[in-house]
């Protein structure tokens, strides 16, 4: 992959053979040592999480060259992978077509994407807009994204929720206070980065089956022990509050009935702790179920509080850690 794809944003997907090359370096590597790259504010975000995962995956052998998020939301764990190396290229799938749209322009049309945000009148009028509107392009859907992210409650695309600040702005937190100009340019930047070094190959806008159906229809030419998948589902409890597509409960059960049966793959599975997941993956063969404590920042809440949290895995190894305990049948 050329060097010169650093300094150049790269206007389309790198194609499926580009996963046999090594990436270029990364010219502002200071944004990937944050807490917080995603452009993105999320309902659930897994930021706290990353630790762990990134431990689990350095800890198996072979590392693998490629990553697919099948539900990205706020991508925060595939980011921060790749720019931290611990993974070499990525794909970042969701079924949200706004979602979706905003990954695939923040990778590979960033300079419109950062043109556009600065000419946006961020007040409740436009978000009253922004909120009614059908986005006839990607462009547009990446727009209305990133705009109802940053101004709505939460950040919460679809709805209930209302702007950030109340409809009356009485609040001493204005609609605008999370649409911070430069700090959002500099993560579209870095996003569009990954994709120019060739880290980030794609973006898909599909349901999860789809996303793991494709990976060795475009990536036949890895090994499967290369390729680890990250799953984030959306939430058991609140889910249908805060996201367009929810799971009830035989959607739950068949995604871990898919993955403990039919992906030949390495996988990682977060979800909120719940009995309903730590009975759907009971003392299934070949798997482990840990749980992580850690402060969190819920839908709903601007205070922070204590949030468990699972992680389900077919990794082999399970270095020891403070960080989680194993849960046992």
């Amino acid at each position: 992959m050329g060097s010169q794809q650093q300094a150049a944003t790269r206007r389309t997907p790198w194609p499926p053979e580009a996963v046999l090359d090594k990436p270029s370096p990364l010219v502002d590597e200071a944004l990937f040592r944050h807490s917080v790259i995603s452009p993105l504010r999320y309902p659930g975000a897994k930021r706290q999480l990353v630790p762990v995962i990134e431990s689990l995956i350095r800890a198996n052998v072979p590392p693998p060259r490629l990553m697919v998020e099948p539900f990205c939301g706020g991508a925060t764990t595939t980011l921060r992978l790749l720019g931290a190396g611990v993974v070499e290229h990525g794909v970042l799938a969701d079924i949200d077509p706004l979602v979706a749209a905003f990954w695939k322009t923040a990778a590979f049309d960033a300079h419109w994407l950062i043109d556009a945000m600065r000419a946006e009148p961020v007040t409740v009028a436009r978000w009253d807009w922004w909120r009614a509107s059908t986005p006839r392009g990607r462009r547009e859907r990446a727009l209305k994204c990133l705009f109802l992210n940053r101004t709505t409650f939460s950040g919460i695309l679809h709805g209930r929720a209302g702007p950030i600040g109340g409809r009356a702005q009485t609040s001493a937190y204005k609609i605008d206070c999370r649409f911070g100009l430069e700090g959002l340019a500099r993560r579209i930047k870095g996003v569009a980065e990954l994709a120019a070094s060739g880290r980030l190959l794609d973006v898909w806008e599909t349901d999860w089956r789809t996303a793991v159906a494709r990976i060795p229809t475009q990536f036949g030419m890895l090994e499967p022990s290369e390729v680890v998948v990250y799953l984030d589902p959306p939430y058991v409890d609140k889910a249908q509050w805060l996201y367009e597509w929810s799971f009830d409960n035989s959607e739950h059960t068949d995604l871990a009935n898919s993955l403990c049966s039919d992906v030949p793959y390495r996988w990682l599975l977060s979800y909120d702790d719940n009995q309903t997941i730590r009975d759907l993956y009971r003392a299934r063969p070949g798997q482990a179920t840990l749980h992580v404590s850690h402060r969190y920042t819920a839908a709903g809440s601007e205070k922070r509080t204590v949030k468990d949290e699972l992680l389900v895995t077919n990794f082999d190894s399970l270095p020891e850690s403070d960080r989680y305990r194993i849960l046992h049948p």
